[in-house]
């Protein structure tokens, strides 16, 4: 069995956060998790589909580590220093390591942006097939907002799988993904901040 879990730290800092303040409480964090495998992303300063504390950007961070098994429990104490920081607006961890593996065993049959889900079932009304399928997708990533933005209509809502043909296994992975967006401001929540 392996003991070793892949785990990713999604964070969104204030715009005006200093690198070397931010820098640190990560250091922080993987320091009291005891994490191994370390590597730290700066995507820079972002719009965010919603404001957030009243701020409409922010500085998202991505954070790869590793982590034992019996460490994992120590996750949850310490990512609630975070939530009491004035200058972190929001976090997800999610564990990765089923979702590595299934990536791994992708074979793309083109890639996801050439291909939307209205086009390829354009005319039909009953038959429709799964996009998810048809591109050769096993998982979902919940950064990959374009992608993702197919599956909600103009209203910000999910639309239901026999609008998009979607298969149930992978409307469960859309639907999650599309809620972990939402959460990290990547996409809007309501109708009132689409464009």
């Amino acid at each position: 069995m392996n003991t070793t879990q892949n785990y990713e730290l999604y964070i969104i800092f204030r715009p005006d956060t200093e690198a070397e303040y931010a820098d640190k409480k990560i250091n922080e964090f993987l320091t009291q998790v005891k994490a191994d495998k370390i590597e730290i992303a700066r995507q820079g300063v972002s719009r965010m589909a919603y404001p957030i504390k009243k701020q409409w950007n922010g500085q998202y961070y991505l954070v790869t580590f590793d982590l034992e098994l019996e460490n994992a429990k120590l996750i949850n104490p310490n990512t609630y220093r975070f939530n009491k920081d004035d200058f972190v607006m929001r976090q997800l961890i999610t564990n990765k390591t089923d979702f590595l593996k299934q990536k791994a065993k992708e074979s793309l049959n083109q890639a996801p942006e050439t291909v939307h889900h209205r086009e390829f079932n354009k005319g039909k009304i009953t038959n429709k097939k799964c996009i998810s399928s048809y591109l050769g997708l096993r998982e979902i990533d919940y950064k990959d907002a374009d992608f993702l933005d197919q599956f909600t209509s103009p209203y910000a809502k999910i639309f239901v799988r026999t609008r998009t043909g979607s298969k149930a296994k992978y409307q469960r992975k859309v639907s999650q993904a599309i809620k972990r967006a939402r959460h990290m401001a990547l996409m809007p929540f309501t109708s009132r901040w689409v464009d």
